[in-house]
């Protein structure tokens, strides 16, 4: 029987989920893009009401200074 315990590797890399060449996001970016993406989950599992992803993501914008505040309308 061949050993079906040790780690099994692919046989090949696996490429990284992101987008190359035209279109691609800087590295000032994706850093920008992951403390948006951090934040407003981290708002959102503190929501007691249910944020919705969009408000989480909304919020989380105006907390990093991305975009300015709403106010509501009468």
């Amino acid at each position: 029987m061949p050993d079906t315990e040790g780690q099994w590797t692919p046989s090949r890399p696996e490429k990284p989920h992101r987008r190359t060449g035209r279109g691609a996001l800087t590295p000032e970016q994706l850093a920008l893009a992951d403390d948006l993406h951090t934040r407003a989950l981290a708002l959102r599992a503190a929501s007691e009401d249910g944020l919705s992803i969009r408000e989480a993501v909304e919020l989380a914008a105006v907390q990093l200074g991305l975009e300015p505040p709403r106010t509501a309308a009468a």
